[in-house]
């Protein structure tokens, strides 16, 4: 695969808050796998994840993401996609706050660090 496919970053899970609530949150592969059964979405397009997104592939993204965060942290998810469309409804920000939690854990996030490049050892 290219050099622009997905590079996924190793993390276990992170929180987020939304409508004054935290709750568990990770983008790895399996909320990925998840996100991609429920909206028909290519391995392609998961490279643009995001452009041009509408609202329910948003909030679908983000409740897979809340999913596999209470999956990660072996507690049982029972928020539902409406009850998190609820929560938004007093938090504009939130689905922004979320989408930079994918940015990171797709490793696009703003730590604004650059890695730099290791010399070869002789």
């Amino acid at each position: 695969m290219g050099e622009g496919i997905l590079k996924l970053e190793k993390m276990e899970y992170t929180f987020v808050e939304l409508g004054g609530e935290k709750f568990p949150i990770k983008f790895g592969f399996n909320a990925l796998r998840k996100y991609s059964m429920k909206t028909g979405t290519t391995l392609a397009d998961l490279n643009n994840l995001g452009e041009n997104m509408g609202l329910n592939d948003a909030l679908v993204l983000i409740h897979c993401g809340i999913e596999d965060g209470y999956r990660a942290a072996k507690q049982k998810c029972e928020i539902t996609i409406d009850d998190l469309a609820d929560k938004m409804d007093g938090d504009m920000d939130g689905i922004s706050r979320c989408m930079v939690v994918l940015a990171e854990m797709m490793g696009g996030g703003k730590s604004g660090k650059k890695q730099k490049p290791r010399k070869a050892k002789n």
